[in-house]
């Protein structure tokens, strides 16, 4: 059985009469329908972008430095495994800075990200439950000794100048010991702004008051993680919301459904009732 396309209407011979409303009806009808296939468009424009790499660790589209803090007072080398391997699912490219009295340049910008997830191995457990981990290279008492994040954080600052990165992101892991530092961590920070690299950090069992020292410099905002070392490392919005909500394509989809609704609050077939 076919259903035809258009219903017949009543009919009438009073056509003058619903000419304002014929009228109205129609531009109602064309402006909504615009309305509506601009937030479906927009909304599968959206959509085809959330598939596109995300690295919610840093902006999208910048290239990563990670400086790690290897001085002897480290100890959550679980977290440092987190990290390395979130920077490796998350980026496309990557360098490595380990320091601790010094730094030492492991990857420069740019080199793939699998490279940085690769040294993760030297911080997990041989097995599982196990406090044994393998042997590191840094795992030596004059690589080890003292902490000074002002040459980590200017190593990194240095890579990615040295590689004309235009869009630079710092992720720091330290315990974020400045007891004597202080001063040259502060101008490292300042450096780092000047140069419009955005600066990430994630505490490895940070004392209150060096993390306030971090707090003052560059905002909560920057901390990828809290002091709880079953915590994850994800960014203030995944803490706070379980993950980054797609925003824009929410806000698409409710205005799909206003026009719809719309349309049919002020758009629906006349119902004659006898």
């Amino acid at each position: 059985m076919a259903f035809p396309l258009v219903r017949d209407g009543i009919p009438t011979g009073e056509r003058r009469a619903f000419r304002r409303s014929l009228r109205r009806t129609v531009v109602l009808r064309v402006v909504l329908g615009l309305a509506l296939l601009a937030a479906l468009a927009l909304a599968l424009l959206l959509a085809r972008d959330a598939g596109v790499r995300r690295a919610p660790l840093v902006s999208s589209e910048t290239t990563a430095m990670v400086a790690l803090d290897l001085s002897a007072s480290i100890g959550n080398f679980p977290r440092i495994a987190a990290v390395l391997r979130r920077i490796a699912r998350d980026e496309e490219n990557a360098g490595l800075v380990v320091f601790s009295g010094g730094a030492y340049e492991l990857l420069p910008p740019g080199a793939p990200a699998r490279e940085v997830g690769s040294f993760a191995r030297f911080f997990t457990p041989l097995r599982e439950g196990s406090e044994v981990y393998p042997t590191n290279p840094w795992d030596v008492a004059e690589f080890r000794g003292g902490t000074s994040i002002g040459s980590g954080l200017d190593a990194a600052r240095a890579a990615l100048r040295r590689e004309g990165v235009p869009r630079g992101a710092i992720v720091l892991a330290s315990d974020l010991d400045v007891e004597h530092d202080s001063e040259t961590v502060t101008e490292a920070v300042l450096a780092i702004r000047r140069a419009r690299i955005e600066l990430r950090i994630v505490p490895v069992g940070a004392l209150p008051q060096n993390r306030a020292f971090f707090e003052q410099l560059v905002g909560r905002a920057a901390f990828l993680a809290e002091e709880d070392a079953e915590a994850p490392v994800a960014t203030v919005a995944e803490r706070s919301l379980g993950g980054t909500l797609p925003w824009g394509f929410l806000l698409a989809s409710a205005l799909a459904v206003v026009f719809l609704t719309a349309n049919e609050r002020f758009l629906s077939r006349l119902e004659v009732r006898p």
